[in-house]
């Protein structure tokens, strides 16, 4: 018997965004945007006939959950009656005496695994199927590892492992050694990895349908697969509506200013340039006659969205600057610098450089 699947995890609807260069605006948007492709996954299994939906963790930011979001949820769920949601608990949305999942009647076809200190076991005849779970119950750290070892499944059945955890013995999420466990399990349904990784032919981490921050570049979405007794067949199935994306720029002291410009312009495709986040690293050496502060800002509106790290330093070019200048404060500030200052200095620099630019001094 074939059984069609959608995994996916770490969704952190409610998210409060911590991106210091977010605007208000900017968290709420992209808040929206984590929800509106929450509704596409449910349109996906909807549209596709999908049998199961599995969400192994973090499915809500619990902390910041609002009970008219939580409603919201449920009323997705109710909208897709002939799949079966079955949702396991993670670090950001623990099964707790606390845990708002408590306080609302989900529809027959959602299933909550709330053991939270052995393993659960849903049986699903009908499919010859056997899910085995089990959810977090603090955002600290769970350390629960042995519960997994000891799953004991019925070989007649396609059994499917879905959980929040780490395959890293040195974190505070729940580890667990694949290579002990994964072949007891049809497919082996990860979260807790905001990236999609697949860690052998049976056992994937589908990543977050969204990305939240810069140190989760690549493809987002899901993955949809098909399920039978001894085999899987899966594929990430991208759905993100934006990508983070780094680059570099690496600068040279006889770089103009429009050089500049244009190295930051082209530094990627113009359609990912109004569409995705992008951060620019910026190394190299910048002649202390460009203001890099009015670079950035002139570079600002051909993006949807830049931020910049600014890991270059600034050097006097070896010309002589002293006709006319001999009355320019910001040329005998220059004067002043070494060029070989250390990073703390160069910060100095920098900042000093750009008020006395800003204060538009006349020689």
């Amino acid at each position: 018997m074939k059984i069609k699947f959608i995994h996916t995890s770490d969704i952190h609807l409610d998210r409060k965004f911590d991106i210091k260069n977010f605007s208000l605006k900017e968290r709420e948007k992209r808040r929206q945007e984590i929800w509106d492709t929450f509704d596409e996954i449910i349109k996906l299994a909807k549209n596709e006939k999908t049998e199961f939906l599995f969400i192994s963790g973090d499915l809500t930011e619990a902390e910041y959950l609002s009970f008219s979001s939580l409603k919201k949820i449920v009323l997705k769920f109710k909208s897709i009656p002939e799949t079966k949601v079955v949702i396991a608990c993670g670090k950001s949305d623990p099964y707790n005496i606390n845990s708002m999942y408590e306080y609302i009647e989900w529809p027959e076809n959602v299933y909550i695994v709330k053991n939270t200190e052995v393993v659960e076991k849903l049986n699903f005849p009908e499919y010859n199927m056997c899910i085995f779970s089990m959810s977090w119950d603090n955002q600290v750290q769970n350390l629960k590892s042995q519960a997994i070892y000891d799953i004991s499944v019925d070989e007649n059945k396609t059994n499917v492992l879905l959980l929040h955890c780490d395959t890293d013995e040195q974190s505070n999420n729940l580890f667990v050694d694949l290579n002990i466990i994964k072949n007891k399990f049809e497919y082996c349904a990860l979260g807790g990895k905001h990236n999609f990784l697949k860690v052998s032919d049976n056992a994937a981490y589908c990543g977050s349908p969204e990305p939240m921050d810069f140190e989760e570049s690549g493809e987002h979405g899901i993955i949809k697969g098909i399920l039978e007794k001894r085999n899987v067949d899966f594929k990430m199935h991208q759905l993100a509506k934006r990508k983070f994306v780094t680059r570099s720029c690496n600068l040279n002291i006889n770089y103009s200013f429009n050089k500049i410009l244009d190295l930051i312009k082209f530094s990627g495709d113009t359609f990912s340039n109004i569409k995705d986040y992008v951060k620019i690293n910026l190394t190299g050496t910048v002649n202390t006659d460009v203001s890099m502060d009015e670079v950035e800002n002139e570079a600002r509106q051909f993006f949807y969205y830049i931020e910049f790290e600014e890991n270059y330093i600034y050097k006097n070019s070896d010309e002589k600057i002293y006709d006319h200048n001999e009355f320019n404060i910001i040329e005998s500030y220059k004067l002043q610098f070494r060029n070989n200052q250390d990073k703390l200095e160069q910060q100095a620099f920098k900042l000093g450089l750009e008020v006395l630019r800003k204060e538009k001094v006349v020689k």
